[in-house]
């Protein structure tokens, strides 16, 4: 048996999410589909995993899984062949033959997301898959740049996470936390080994609140340290924003899903 780690890029536009559904569209469906009729394997003999399980409509640039098959295939197959059996909205940019003991969740050390804002003045009818449109003025972007960049570090972020998932702790050590404004568009990015469910979404969706002025930077940042004070829910950012980017391993894994 044979561990082969992939690195998956896909518009999650018209997928229920990431995983496999009973009736609805996913990307673990249609890559387990198109895993079988090239190894005529089943998907529970190839027990694929993935490093995240984005919602629907949310997207990937560079999510890293990996299944288990008795075909072996040399890396630049398993791309050129899977690539052919795919539908246009997913690609596998990368692939590589690992050891048993590496699983794309567990070996995984961080994460990173990027979030995408359009603040054109009309909606960009490109962008619209990919951007979330939010038009209005952000008179207050430097206090939510720099509120949003004050998320490094270790802190409590039960106030923006959301039910749907049972984490062990609330507690998140985020390593990288940026947000860049340009001329009709914002980018925000974070790093962390794992996140709360709806979690990159909320705090986007606090920070914008921030940047337009209806909430204070001081009020964002007690969210973060003292969330058992505040009653308030954060607004869940739209999905077609999100994009997770990728996964960062240790050795002798650490090559595996960086960007291409």
């Amino acid at each position: 048996m044979r561990n082969v780690a992939l690195t998956v890029s896909y518009d999650g536009t018209h997928f229920a999410g990431f995983q496999r559904q009973t009736r609805d569209r996913s990307v673990q469906g249609v890559l387990e589909e198109a895993l079988g009729r090239l190894t005529g394997e089943t998907p529970d003999g190839l027990r694929l995993v993935a490093a995240g399980r984005t919602d629907a409509g949310v997207h990937a640039s560079g999510m890293v899984v990996n299944f288990h098959t008795a075909k072996g295939h040399p890396d630049d197959t398993w791309v050129r062949a899977l690539n052919a059996l795919l539908p246009d909205d997913v690609a596998v940019q990368a692939a590589r033959e690992v050891d048993m003991a590496f699983h794309s969740r567990f070996s995984a050390i961080a994460r990173s997301y990027r979030y995408q804002v359009s603040t054109r003045r009309t909606p960009d009818p490109l962008r619209r898959f990919w951007y979330h449109w939010e038009p209005r003025p952000m008179p207050e972007a430097a206090r939510m740049i720099e509120a949003f960049e004050g998320l490094v570090g270790t802190h409590d972020f039960a106030a923006f996470g959301s039910t749907g998932s049972t984490p062990r702790s609330t507690v998140v050590t985020v390593s990288e936390a940026r947000c860049q404004v340009e001329e009709g568009a914002m980018t925000f990015s974070l790093t962390a080994k794992s996140f709360l469910y709806h979690m990159v979404r909320r705090l986007v969706g606090a920070a914008l609140q921030v940047g337009q002025g209806r909430l204070g930077a001081d009020v964002f940042m007690r969210l973060v340290e003292l969330p058992a004070e505040s009653t308030w829910v954060p607004p869940t950012a739209p999905a077609c924003g999100l994009t997770f980017v990728r996964a960062q391993y240790p050795p002798p894994w650490a090559e595996i899903g960086r960007p291409f």
